[in-house]
């Protein structure tokens, strides 16, 4: 397989990946520090089984990682710079122009809770 098609075949399956909303709220919420199903399932405010089915497509991708401590599973980012990266792509998207001030209170919302570093950020499900 050519070289770009093989990139490019990758990269897709990435943004598909990170395609589902929820997806990309677990790899922010993941970039500070390592969280396990239930606290994940609290901020996210979904059922553990369905944190626990985003986690196994994370997984699968190799975005996370998981740590084991006795019979407490925790996750991290693989390459903690993945949320960074995510936010950049802000940048590119945006919403119609009478949407324009919701999305801007949305984004500064977003990157105040995720760039604060304390594990008692903001949850987003709080507006």
């Amino acid at each position: 397989m050519p070289y770009r098609s093989l990139v490019t075949k990758e990269l897709s399956e990435l943004f598909g990946v990170l395609s589902h909303p929820l997806r990309v709220r677990i790899v922010e919420e993941l970039h500070a520090e390592e969280k396990d199903v239930t606290s994940l399932a609290e901020i996210l405010q979904i059922s553990p089984s369905g944190v626990s089915q985003h986690l196994s497509i994370l997984r699968a991708c190799r975005l996370i990682v998981e740590r084991k401590q006795g019979r407490n599973v925790f996750y991290h980012l693989r390459h903690p710079e993945l949320a960074s990266r995510a936010l950049d792509g802000l940048k590119f998207a945006g919403p119609q122009p009478e949407d324009v001030e919701q999305f801007r209170s949305a984004v500064k919302k977003a990157r105040a809770a995720w760039s604060d570093d304390t594990p008692n950020r903001l949850s987003l499900n709080k507006e």
